[in-house]
């Protein structure tokens, strides 16, 4: 005992400072006395630079400190601060000070109060002890330890049962623990009956109280222990068939949707089984979701998961096992852990473990083929790396037939060999024979080959005559001929709409023996209909498109790859959402197929991405934006008006995600490499001027948000018509600064024109029309008209209600707006319905300003007090608080009301 506590215990404080309350046992943030949610990589910043308030901390050591020495990307501290700074408010965020090119300072005054106790630094386990709270198990070996976790072998004395705990000292790893409990309840849910064996099983956990932790049964050594014992010993054949079960295992998590991201031997257990070698993969306390939302399909909840950018965290790993791309900042893939698995496998085969691949490894193999399967598991370049885990072990299956066949090509090469030397000495004895004979037999060949070459060049020869000559008359007859005004009888106001739709349905004619040549005319009549937004008419051209590249080139052909991914796209604009999916889906079976097409992944990713987009889901959009820029510039770099659009998509979903920065400096590259190419008509420079704009708007910058708007909409306005939808968007964008503003005059002049603009060219069911829909009912109730509110908010909600599910962010905002309306009304019961699935997570995935839980408490204190439920003036005053901290306290009619019911002016 010191000072009357345990050695394992000491002191745990809560902190004040502004209107923020750290809480350290908790491990927990509140700000005006509601809690926060925020990344606990940032909370443990915080809870560091509390701990030295007043001084400077510099980068090094909190990087040192809090992630404990591991690899990270460049801006992750950064990012880090900021989410730390947006959780904390701007009032609160300014004592948070940035010390130019050393660190950070937590400054202003900061007070601290005993909190109670809690575990220490170290966890002090000793063999020999009872594991706490499981004391029918002691604890035997320490297995492993880090900053405040430890791993232990325990056993039962009396059945001999084996365990292994993995103890976390307090709430700073307790939600790494829940995180890998998740994981590992995803991989038991997911496994098939065959593959359950792949993984160590997690039997048990104490999230309760200190010490936490998880409980594994035990699943053997690691493969560093075994292959100190055994691997020198052990036969290539043998190591290869060892490897591939590592191999398995990670193909079956991989197909769950687990990545594991700290593949190394360490984290392969091997146990001796009968009379074979059984591997077990463990430690997936790194790992990531390829897909979040697996756990909902799977019945999960989404513990230590709440922050979605945290399961996507390169930053994780052993150094001699990240694949390259990762220390450039990209994301962790399923081929991140194909690098480490060649790595390993070199590893293996090599005879040492921690032996790191250098320049002449492949003498350390001495195998051709297993030279080729390593060299390809481990390309630095991961588009060129092998697709799956799964390839990678059916090479390995196949490593003696493909010797044998290796072997048997260099006999049959050798053989031919010494029957060419033959006939080089046969030669030399009858040199006047053997020339006549073969000046005959190369004659008739010659004669032969130029005979079926100038027939197959002539025909080649027609053909692209036929081509050119029908070319040539649909350009000159069907567009240049028909834009004589004479000729379309329209005078001087023939316009490019008349052009195309005259021209577009001559196509068939002119190329019905040309139907490759067709399909392409079509593929780019679709493309030009849509930009002057003709989008039933570019439609049927994608059809015809799609239906001409089937019959000429196949199903499944790259041509007809692009124009089912050109009419899927298509399709989320005319509102073919279902049709759209089924493209996509099979573009991305296709995929599975095909895996190292780079054409057929950038396909299948933008076709993604855009259907996501034009849904609202942006959060699901990006990751598909991000997969698909960079395929595209590999595959087709000089298609910069493709890529510069999806570049503005992602400026936009990072935006509607909250990444501002990010999304700001996607949107600052991109304007730069416009006016490096010096093409451009200031068109897309005005686009991409117009999503940073959004970007200040969400800041409150909105003088500057203004300015970039107005600028980009006259640039827009002039070159594509007031009417045109890209112009729409802007007008929107000032519509969400007239109402930030409170500006309602201005705001429902916006909305309204806004939505008649997209309700006449999209049609009354399209999701977008719902969505300017959605905001000029705001914009009514805001301004105090709440029955025409509820009539347009209640037919968006009644259409988005119709087309997506219950958790889609559009459909909750208008959910939310309608509730406030009807409550307006009177009509408690309906708003209470509406409002009882509604999420702020959800509505922050719309407009990402961190104020939504407050409104949500704001109409559900309203009802509360409506009831006479005795929490509803507490409810009021908090929501109240919190709305004012962010600033949208003045001038919201939600808070006029909440105020109105708590009896103040």
């Amino acid at each position: 005992m010191q000072n009357g506590r345990s050695s394992r215990e000491q002191i745990s404080y809560s902190y004040r400072f502004g209107t923020a309350e750290f809480d350290e046992a908790r491990f927990e943030l509140r700000v005006a006395g509601l809690p926060v949610d925020v990344e606990p990589r940032a909370l443990e910043v915080l809870a560091y630079l509390l701990r030295h308030a007043g001084e400077v901390v510099t980068k090094e050591e909190l990087l040192r400190e809090v992630w404990a020495g591991r690899v990270t990307v460049d801006k992750v501290l950064p990012n880090a601060i900021a989410k730390l700074r947006r959780a904390l408010g701007e009032a609160n965020a300014e004592q948070l000070v940035t010390q130019s090119r050393i660190g950070y300072r937590l400054d202003g005054t900061v007070s601290r109060s005993v909190q109670g106790l809690r575990q220490a630094s170290r966890l002090e386990l000793a063999a020999g002890q009872p594991v706490p709270t499981r004391e029918t198990f002691l604890l035997r070996e320490l297995l492993g330890s880090t900053q405040g976790s430890e791993v232990w072998l325990a056993e039962q004395p009396r059945t001999g049962t084996r365990r292994v705990y993995k103890f976390a000292l307090d709430d700073e790893r307790l939600s790494a623990l829940k995180r890998e409990a998740t994981l590992a309840r995803v991989l038991r849910e997911g496994a098939q009956e065959e593959e359950a064996g792949h993984f160590v099983e997690l039997t048990d956990w104490n999230f309760a109280s200190p010490p936490f932790f998880l409980e594994y049964t035990y699943g053997g050594g690691n493969l560093l222990e075994w292959a100190q014992a055994h691997l020198a010993q052990t036969g290539r054949q043998a190591r290869i068939a060892l490897f591939v079960q590592i191999a398995d295992a990670v193909a079956a998590a991989h197909r769950i949707g687990v990545l594991h991201k700290d593949l190394k031997p360490a984290n392969v257990l091997v146990a001796c089984e009968g009379d074979e070698w059984r591997v077990r993969l463990t430690d997936f306390g790194s790992g990531r979701l390829l897909d979040p939302d697996q756990l909902r399909q799977l019945g999960i909840t989404r513990a230590g998961m709440t922050v979605t950018q945290d399961l996507a965290d390169p930053s994780s790993g052993t150094p001699l096992y990240i694949a390259p791309e990762l220390f450039d900042g990209q994301l962790p893939t399923t081929r991140s852990d194909i690098y480490a698995l060649g790595i390993m496998l070199y590893q293996m085969l090599a005879g040492s473990l921690s032996r790191p691949m250098a320049s002449g490894w492949e003498q350390d193999i001495g195998d051709a083929v297993l030279c080729e399967d390593i060299r390809l598991a481990t390309e630095g370049d991961p588009r060129r790396r092998l697709s799956g885990a799964e390839e990678l072990a059916q090479r390995l299956r196949r490593h003696e037939a493909r010797g044998q066949e290796a072997l048997q090509a260099r006999a049959e090469a050798e053989l031919a060999r010494i029957e060419h030397d033959a006939l080089k000495r046969s030669r030399a004895r009858r040199p006047y024979l053997i020339a006549l004979l073969l000046a005959l037999l190369g004659g008739t060949v010659v004669a032969a080959w130029l005979a079926h070459s100038a027939l197959a060049s002539r025909n080649e020869a027609q053909r692209e005559l036929a081509r050119a000559n029908a070319l040539n008359r649909f350009l000159n007859e069907d567009l240049i001929g028909r834009s004589n005004p004479l000729v379309v009888a329209k005078g001087q106001d023939a316009s490019l709409k008349d052009i195309l739709l005259g021209a577009r349905e001559r196509v068939a004619d002119r190329f019905a023996n040309e139907p490759l040549t067709g399909a392409s005319i079509h593929t780019s009549l679709t493309m030009l209909l849509n930009m002057v937004e003709l989008l039933p008419e570019a439609e049927t051209e994608a059809r015809r498109a799609l239906a001409l590249y089937e019959q000429a080139s196949g199903p499944d052909s790259l041509d007809t790859a692009r124009a089912r991914a050109l009419l899927a796209r298509l399709l989320t604009r005319t509102g073919g959402i279902e049709e759209s999916l089924a493209h996509i889906e099979r573009l991305e079976r296709q995929v599975e197929r095909n895996p190292e097409e780079p054409w057929l992944r950038y396909l299948a990713a933008s076709a993604r991405g855009i259907y996501h987009m034009n849904r609202g889901e942006y959060a699901a959009a990006v990751p598909h934006y991000r997969i698909a820029i960079p395929l595209l510039r590999a595959v087709e770099p000089d298609n910069v008006t493709v890529r510069d659009s999806m570049r503005i998509d992602l400026v936009n979903g990072l935006t509607q995600v909250g990444e501002l920065e990010a999304a700001r400096e996607e949107g600052f590259a991109l304007q730069a490499e416009i006016a490096a190419r010096d093409d451009d008509n200031g068109l897309v420079a005005a686009f991409a001027q117009a999503a940073v704009a959004r970007t200040w708007t969400l800041e409150g910058d909105l003088a500057r948000a203004e300015a970039g708007l107005n600028e980009a909409s006259r640039t827009i306005a002039a070159l594509l018509g007031p009417g045109h939808s890209r112009h729409l968007m802007v007008v929107s964008d000032l519509y969400a600064i007239a109402m930030r503003r409170h500006d309602w005059p201005a705001a429902l002049g916006h909305a309204r024109q806004v939505h008649e603009g997209f309700h006449a060219r999209l049609g009354d069911a399209h999701i977008i029309t719902q969505l300017t829909r959605i905001n000029w009912g705001q914009a009514l109730y805001e301004s105090g008209d709440a029955a025409a509110a509820a009539n347009l908010l209640r037919r968006a909600w009644e259409h988005l209600s119709a087309q997506l599910d219950p958790a889609n962010p559009q459909r909750q905002m208008a959910a939310f707006w309608l509730a406030a309306a009807e409550l307006d009304l009177g009509n408690a019961r309906v708003a209470a319905d509406l409002l009882a699935p509604l999420e702020a997570a959800a509505l922050e995935g719309v407009a990402a300003d961190g104020l939504w839980a407050h409104r949500l408490d704001i109409l559900r204190g309203l009802l509360a007090a409506r009831e006479g439920a005795p929490d509803a003036t507490q409810r009021l005053d908090a929501a109240i608080a919190g709305m004012a901290r962010g600033g949208s306290a003045e001038g919201s009619r939600l808070v006029r009301v909440a105020r109105q019911a708590r009896g103040a002016p």
